[in-house]
């Protein structure tokens, strides 16, 4: 099985190519799906215990010269490229190397603020095939250390926003999921100085906690504060069905629009 895979269902409305470097993750976040997910197969899985899949940057060696389609691949889904056990085996800088090396886009997703820094100059390195985001959920540091303790707290992740954004690269938000939806309307427009684009989604698997939220009424500010701030923004599919009377462009529907560019290659020169 390839390391850098095509995910499934609601994970493909982020990226069309993605790549984990870790089991597990440390973050802890309280509301992680993937805990429930990885024990559905193996009852004895701890998803704190961060380890470096095997030989992972050996493999990735080999994979990403073969790779085709030279899409977007997102570093990462079922888990963290900064975690904290990243300061230590560093995997994602090699892995960044790797996929720079052979003209591979990426995205970044992570919780992990400042750690990110580490990988400043070889993020530089890629350009305008690159895009760093972060994901937004508690706007004061108090309810993110509570319900996140392991992740950097809000206030980090939006410097990390900024710090960034001052360097010239591609910033982004994922707005999901959405606990107290106006803490998350008010991480719209905290984050909206410092980010190129939004991905918005909802809360899935607490029902307690979803039937609390208006999500039309929700959806509808979202909208409202891209468009008078002139952002960038797509909606995935579980908030769109509670759309009643917005009209969106194609591009705010689609789910690949977002995606960063592919390399500019050199075509070889022509002599006469």
């Amino acid at each position: 099985m390839s390391v850098i895979y095509e995910p499934r269902g609601k994970a493909r409305e982020y990226s069309p190519l993605a790549l984990n470097l870790y089991n597990g993750c440390d973050h802890r976040c309280f509301y992680c799906y993937v805990p429930n997910m990885k024990m559905q197969y193996d009852k004895s899985y701890v998803h704190e215990k961060v380890f470096c899949r095997e030989n992972i940057i050996e493999i990735l060696k080999k994979e990403a010269p073969r790779l085709i389609n030279k899409n977007q691949v997102l570093l990462s889904f079922a888990g963290d490229p900064y975690c904290m056990a990243n300061d230590k085996y560093n995997l994602t800088g090699q892995a960044l190397e790797i996929l720079y090396q052979n003209k591979i886009p990426v995205a970044i997703l992570t919780k992990g603020g400042k750690r990110a820094y580490r990988d400043i100059n070889i993020i530089k390195k890629f350009g305008e095939s690159i895009k760093v985001g972060s994901t937004l959920t508690f706007d004061n540091d108090k309810h993110s250390i509570e319900y996140e303790p392991g992740a950097a707290p809000a206030s980090e992740r939006i410097e990390m926003l900024k710090y960034f954004s001052n360097q010239g690269i591609k910033t982004w938000v994922s707005i999901e999921p959405v606990i107290d939806h106006k803490q998350s309307l008010n991480l719209i427009e905290m984050a909206m100085p410092y980010t190129s684009h939004f991905k918005i989604g909802k809360l899935n698997h607490f029902p307690d906690l979803e039937k609390k939220i208006n999500w039309t009424q929700f959806l509808h500010d979202a909208v409202k504060i891209m468009r008078q701030n002139g952002k960038q923004f797509y909606i995935k599919k579980d908030l769109l069905q509670w759309n009643d009377n917005i009209v969106f462009s194609d591009c705010e529907v689609d789910q690949d629009y977002l995606n960063v560019k592919p390399f500019k290659i050199k075509e070889p020169e022509l002599f006469v």
